[in-house]
């Protein structure tokens, strides 16, 4: 009876063990993941946020504006012997202060986001920062998008229900105008609208792909083959030590030593997948080991740890 007793308690504490063990590397593989996550969704806001208030796509928007704004006023000085029912005029000039309010926005937005760049600041700093020039510019913005849209449902009301074809027949010039600009803002805000949608799915099917393209556009370029080559490359293997199982990575080069470790830390934070015997793994100048196949394609898109963020051609975090 005691030899059964002290069999089941051992058999116990090994279950125990096991659990115990197992348990540590779901969580460790969950907290590795969400890091990964993390860093590639911060990526892709850094990515976006540069996009969205580039050179190119401020240029655009303040030619387009401008455009609208000067040729709505250019029209007003033209128009004096047309004899609209309704105050359109009025409604013409309210939307070009605003086109050159919005461009003033912009612009101001733009510089700010380049001084912070310059000072050395990221994403976290441009996006949440708590300054009384950020809540400022963010004020505007949102005072100047319900300004937009209550001036544009005044706008509509006056060309369709109490202008309609009277406006049309006394000052057709001014109808047409305005009609171009209320039609104008509607297609704009379906293209966002349509973009958005477009952008959200892509990045739920094909994030890494995405990753990718962003960081071609972007002109930064990922580690050689040579450069991935000079990483370590290791054999993993398992070994039982007593009811314990541990884990060995065993150098396929010749300057390398053996490392082992715990067999809850044997996954690859990558793929989320647990390390199988035999399978090749490479470790990174942090010690931070994966998948070979895994972390070859990660470098080849950004040469960093996934994990820990240090550049393995500069040799910084």
């Amino acid at each position: 009876m005691a030899d059964s007793s002290e069999s089941l308690l051992q058999s116990e504490d090994t279950a125990s063990s096991r659990v115990s063990a197992l348990l540590g590397r779901a969580s460790r593989q969950n907290h590795g993941s969400l890091r990964v996550r993390r860093t590639a969704a911060a990526q892709i806001a850094e990515r976006r946020a540069d996009w969205g208030f580039s050179k190119p796509v401020v240029a655009l928007d303040i030619s387009w504006n401008l455009t609208f704004a000067v040729a709505s006023l250019g029209i007003l000085s033209s128009t004096f012997l047309e004899r609209p029912c309704v105050p359109i005029r009025i409604w013409i000039f309210g939307y070009a202060v605003q086109c050159f309010l919005h461009v003033f926005l912009v612009w101001a937005e733009y510089q700010r986001r380049s001084r912070t760049r310059r000072e050395g600041q990221g994403i976290d700093e441009i996006e949440e920062g708590t300054s009384q020039e950020f809540r400022f510019a963010k004020s505007c913005e949102s005072i100047n998008t319900i300004f937009a849209l209550g001036w544009w449902i005044l706008g509509f009301y006056w060309v369709v229900v109490a202008g309609g074809n009277a406006l049309l027949q006394d000052a057709p010039t001014l109808y047409w105008l305005t009609v171009i600009l209320l039609g104008f803002d509607v297609l704009f805000a379906v293209l966002c609208v349509v973009l958005a949608c477009i952008i959200g799915v892509t990045l739920c099917c094909c994030l890494p792909f995405i990753i990718a393209i962003l960081y071609t556009v972007a002109g930064q370029v990922g580690a050689t083959d040579a450069d991935i080559s000079m990483l370590p490359l290791y054999k993993f293997v398992l070994k039982e030590k007593d009811i314990e199982v541990e884990g060995t990575m065993v150098p396929l080069g010749e300057d390398e030593c053996e490392r082992r470790i715990l067999i809850e830390d044997a996954v690859c934070c990558i793929c989320i997948t647990t390390y199988e015997e035999g399978v090749e793994l490479r470790s990174l100048p942090c010690d931070h080991h994966f998948h070979a196949t895994c972390i070859g394609k990660w470098l080849s898109i950004k040469a960093t740890c996934p994990l820990c963020n240090y550049d393995i051609i500069k040799g910084t975090d």
